[in-house]
């Protein structure tokens, strides 16, 4: 796919514009062969459907799920659909004696309408021809199923009337474990409530406005069962806290299953415990019936229905894993402190310094120290009986094989055979400029085929291209990104700037940024601008980190100026058209620079975040509210307040703000800044996804914002309006904030004033979902 690739060449100090460019004809001749891309090529863009891949972490090792015997793999790839306002869920099967001329075979499509995965947790059973996964069509409830691979038999394992949202199973099928979402129960509108009303002793107004709602809730607690092998469901009751998000696994003979959860009780002695991370979560005082952040896996006995800690010790908040070990004879985790029931003091201190690898047997519960460094378990390999760790947070993976020696575990050589990657592997391979591709890989034959190229239909679009961007803050600190440049970028002409927040990863293709709600890169740079994906702060030492401390705003609003100073300085941008995008954390961030810079920003958009105001903390009980701006506020901290808080420091606002909540209850989150700058008569608009999650899922929704944000910035920043009749209305809101900025009078440099432009009465509002 030929680019506009001599444009850009990465130094040491960042990225630095070649002297050469490519010739106008040919560059005209690359836009009348490509279109540009828009946000409808985000959302049906085909994707793994990993969850933690989603969210960021590698491929390496997780693509793919072979069967027992290697022979074959399964891959689950998903889609959205803009005309059904679904995303599509599809597994493919490939035979492992892969060629180029080998095509995968679709196994099974689901089309999911709600805000959950079609398809998920996708495994073999024993018998190599049966994969079993978690599957809802348009309108469904989640269940359990099992497809016969050779003649697509498909069976519904469970019948359960709320949605399962995780399981697992025995390697022969014939026990399950699985969460599921608690039964709806109505607690404001009941005949109690009529006549007494409600005593609220605790939660957060956003929750309670939505009990009745039926919605899905991130703070309800999953409930557990297991399934046998005559179809009997068992309840198993638990005061701790279950999440989807966390593990759960099942041995692989049955008999015993794996449950991560989030304690409500967290024992004193636990405050004793070294970890940096986990260490205020194990020492804060929680009210009556709240849950704590504090993890831990538990023990379930699916004959006898007992559920207990495998250790009496919390996970620690890195490197946590777990393996079943022998058919699920005993299982090895990673990461988990030790009871510090011991009368030894060394043997204590050395136990609350940090976690351990540890072996525990079942069902007893004795368990067996394997090793104090800081290792997470990579898996069990039953053929060599090898327990197979990894160093966390390398570039590169490095393997360590452990085997056990009677009683004791002991480290192999790193050359053993028995630590190798099994051959040949399925590997996902990307990059900035280069769309996902999936291959497949036999290092001893030195043989790379292409299985699957995820998204063919990109290279008809005019991507922009993707460079890291290095450059120093004002404050004098490092900061490394993501800088997109327009298709059509010519040297010498300043282009605007979008500044997109919350993080970068130079190894991701990313169209529209670290996620799907607000961010769109790719979409805003056809508009004509640049965009900047930030990164983190790039130290030779340990990292330092600003979070929840007064600095955390004052360094984050340096990061965006210093890479304003220096994309300025290289002649890239046109500084008076800036705009920033937050979301969840970096709302604040950007809430902070809007009220405390003095550089000029053009527009902004606050999407679905903390933001460190007085109404965050009135309502959410939001102690980062009290950690960014030094104290409670009150007292000696209330000045503090009064110069840190962005909410208190509004009247310093010039730009048109965005402000995109998502969810039933959000709400009230953004009501402190769309209230505070109405009341000042400063441009801004509130978004209300009341349906929609933190991560925006359906297309329909992701269009609102990510096309939102698109239209938004090109109006402000480039004086462009788009003629879609749909949009009207949309475009006579902004023309009125724009005259807002002008003190009344018809801005003459609005867009609406140039020739080339239609009269905003021909522009129609975009697209709504509600």
């Amino acid at each position: 796919m030929a680019r506009i690739r001599n444009l850009l060449c990465l130094g040491c100090a960042g990225l630095c514009l070649c002297a050469t460019a490519v010739r106008a004809d040919e560059r005209r001749g690359l836009q009348l062969a490509r279109r540009p891309v828009t946000v409808a090529d985000t959302i049906e863009m085909t994707q793994w459907a990993d969850r933690s891949y989603a969210a960021g972490a590698p491929s390496a090792g997780r693509v793919g799920v072979f069967s027992p015997d290697r022979k074959q793999f399964v891959m689950l790839l998903k889609k959205g659909n803009l005309a059904t306002n679904t995303n599509e869920f599809s597994i493919l099967l490939f035979d492992a004696k892969a060629s180029s001329e080998a095509k995968p075979q679709v196994l099974i499509t689901m089309s999911s309408s709600s805000n959950r995965e079609g398809i998920k947790n996708v495994k073999w059973l024993g018998d190599n021809e049966t994969i079993v996964f978690l599957g809802e069509n348009s309108g469904d409830i989640p269940q359990v199923y099992s497809l016969t691979v050779k003649s697509r038999k498909l069976t519904k394992l469970t019948s359960h009337p709320t949605a399962i949202v995780a399981y697992d199973i025995s390697r022969s099928g014939d026990q399950i474990v699985f969460e599921a979402h608690p039964p709806s129960v109505k607690k404001i509108d009941t005949p109690e409530v009529r006549r007494n009303g409600l005593i609220i002793t605790g939660g957060y107004p956003d929750n309670i406005l939505s009990e009745d709602c039926a919605i899905e809730r991130a703070d309800r607690s999953e409930q557990l069962y297991v399934q046998g092998p005559d179809g009997v469901v068992s309840h198993i009751d638990t005061d701790d806290f279950i999440s989807d998000w966390e593990p759960l696994s099942m041995a692989p003979n049955g008999h015993f299953g794996l449950v991560s959860v989030y304690r409500k009780e967290v024992p004193q002695e636990w405050a004793e415990y070294e970890d940096e991370i986990l260490r205020p979560y194990l020492r804060e005082k929680r009210k009556i019936g709240e849950y704590s952040t504090v993890p831990q896996y538990m023990l379930l006995d699916t004959k006898k229905k007992i559920f207990q800690p495998f250790i009496d010790a919390p996970l620690s908040s890195g490197a946590t894993g777990f393996a079943w070990v022998n058919g699920g004879q005993s299982v090895v985790i990673s990461g988990t402190y030790l009871p510090l029931d011991v009368a030894d003091p060394e043997m204590r201190r050395e136990r609350t310094r940090g976690p351990f690898v540890v072996e525990v047997m079942l069902p007893d519960r004795g368990y067996l120290p394997i090793t104090s460094r800081s290792l997470a378990i990579r898996e069990w390999r039953s053929s060599t009986a090898t327990l197979v760790l990894q160093e966390p947070g390398h570039d590169a993976l490095r393997l360590l094989g452990y085997q056990k020696l009677g009683s004791v575990w002991h480290e192999i050589p790193q050359d053993d055979s028995s630590i190798r990657i099994p051959l040949p592997e399925v590997v996902l391979e990307e990059d900035l400029n280069t769309p996902p591709r999936l291959y497949f890989v036999d290092s001893d034959r030195k043989q790379r085929t292409l299985l699957l190229d995820l998204n063919p239909q990109f290279r008809g679009l005019a991507l922009g291209t993707v460079a890291e961007f290095r450059w120093k803050a004002s404050d004098g600190h490092d900061m490394a990104g993501g800088l997109y440049l327009p298709p059509d970028y010519r040297p010498g002409k300043r282009y605007p700037l979008v500044i997109q927040t919350h993080g970068f990863d130079k190894d991701r293709f990313r169209i529209d940024g670290p996620f799907t709600s607000a961010f769109a890169a790719q979409p805003l740079a056809s508009k004509g601008i640049a965009v900047l994906q930030v990164g983190r702060s790039v130290e030779s030492g340990p990292p330092t980190t600003a979070t929840n401390t007064t600095e955390e705003g004052p360094r984050e609003m340096a990061a965006y100026e210093g890479a304003i100073d220096e994309l300025d300085r290289r002649g890239l941008i046109d500084p008076s058209r800036v705009g920033l995008i937050g979301f969840s954390r970096t709302a604040y961030k950007v809430a902070y620079t809007l009220t405390h810079s003095k550089y000029h920003f053009a527009a902004a958009t606050l999407a679905d975040g903390f933001e460190g105001g007085y109404v965050n903390y009135v309502l959410f009980q939001a102690v980062d509210s009290v950690w960014v701006n030094g104290g409670l506020p009150s007292d000696d901290f209330l000045q503090s307040w009064l110069k840190r808080s962005p909410g208190f420091n509004l009247d310093k606002v010039i730009a048109p703000v965005r402000i995109e909540e998502y969810a039933y209850g959000s709400l009230l989150g953004g009501w402190e800044w769309f209230s505070g700058l109405s009341f000042r008569d400063k441009p801004v608009e509130l978004v209300w996804i009341p349906f929609g999650t933190h991560l925006l899922v359906k297309p329909w929704e992701r269009l609102v914002s990510q096309q939102g944000n698109v239209d938004w910035f090109d109006y402000w920043l480039n004086g462009r309006s788009d003629p879609d009749p749909a949009k009207r209305k949309q475009y006579q809101r902004w023309e009125r904030m724009r005259m807002q900025l002008s003190g009344g009078k018809k801005d003459p440099a609005s867009s609406f004033n140039h020739d080339d432009h239609r009269e905003v009465a021909h522009v129609a509002e975009s697209r709504s979902v509600y």
